[in-house]
């Protein structure tokens, strides 16, 4: 009864977006964001959408996308995806339970240290590849 609310939510906001054209642009801006995470273009929207949704991971092996990806890449991309974001449920039940600014903190946190996180993973595993 928690989570079926959400994704009908997070279904409706998607098809809104993507009849506005606003997934193309957010996949345009983000594709530069990629970089920081020595990723390519083409992985912007799916980490996106499986940050929000974690089995969006699935998308990773679709089309372009799969062919683009060193094994690195995937790591880099699916561990950004996964712990980017909390479940949105729990997100939900800890603002209603506790407050919203300790759901905005808590979700803040969590970003911030799986954006750090994913660059050290990408970089340094760019490097290790690179010399070794």
């Amino acid at each position: 009864m928690k989570a079926l609310p959400v994704f009908v939510l997070i279904t409706f906001v998607a098809a809104l977006l993507d009849e506005s054209g606003a997934i193309d642009t957010l996949g345009g801006v983000l594709g530069q964001v990629m970089a920081v995470f020595n990723l390519p273009a083409e992985a912007a929207l799916t980490v996106v959408l499986a940050a929000v949704r974690k089995d969006g991971i699935a998308l990773l092996t679709e089309g372009e996308v799969a062919t683009a990806l060193s094994p690195l890449e995937v790591l880099v991309a699916v561990y950004l995806a996964g712990v980017l974001l909390p479940c949105l449920v729990t997100a939900f039940t800890v603002a209603r339970e506790i407050s919203a600014r300790w759901a905005l903190t808590m979700i803040a946190r969590q970003a911030g240290a799986a954006i750090g996180f994913s660059i050290a993973i990408a970089w340094l595993g760019w490097a290790l590849l690179r010399f070794f």
